[in-house]
């Protein structure tokens, strides 16, 4: 497998990965579709067994295993807002056909977002979740089950 290029391309994206304590800041290649949306739709038909992500520090290209990884978070800023407090229903949030689920790491780290509807969100390793706060720092997660002490339905979105 090659290393794809990062920080320097139109698609590359910030992303914060988070590895138990450790925590990784950098840029990674976006992942296949042109749109959020496209991508929870056209998401690969299995989970990546690695990412490749160029660190923010050291400039260094380096792969992480997704058995070492809690979550991807695609985001806006690399500082984020601290300040900033979840809230459990967004009357602005992204209308996007989906599952909107609420999940909480083990570490109690609480995230609401949208899934695709499918079998593949349910039997992968991983899946990808669209955050539904309009103000959250995160524009994207990728999720490692492992991480999850608890999985929850609230509804279903449709357009």
């Amino acid at each position: 497998m090659t290393a794809p290029v990062g920080g320097n391309s139109p698609r590359s994206q910030k992303v914060v990965m988070k590895l138990g304590t450790r925590t990784i800041k950098g840029y990674m290649e976006f992942p296949p579709g042109d749109t959020v949306e496209a991508l929870l739709r056209d998401a690969p038909q299995s989970s990546p067994e690695s990412f490749w992500i160029r660190d923010l520090e050291s400039g260094i290209m380096q792969e992480i295993s997704t058995t070492d990884i809690k979550a991807v978070f695609y985001v806006k800023s690399f500082e984020g807002d601290s300040q900033h407090k979840d809230l459990n229903f967004h009357s602005r949030a992204p209308i996007v056909h989906g599952i909107w689920v609420r999940l909480q790491f083990f570490d109690d780290e609480v995230l609401e977002g949208i899934v695709h509807n499918s079998i593949h969100y349910l039997v992968d390793p991983g899946f990808f979740l669209l955050p539904t706060d309009p103000e959250s720092n995160n524009k994207l997660v990728y999720v490692m089950k492992s991480w999850l002490a608890d999985y929850r339905v609230l509804g279903i979105r449709k357009l």
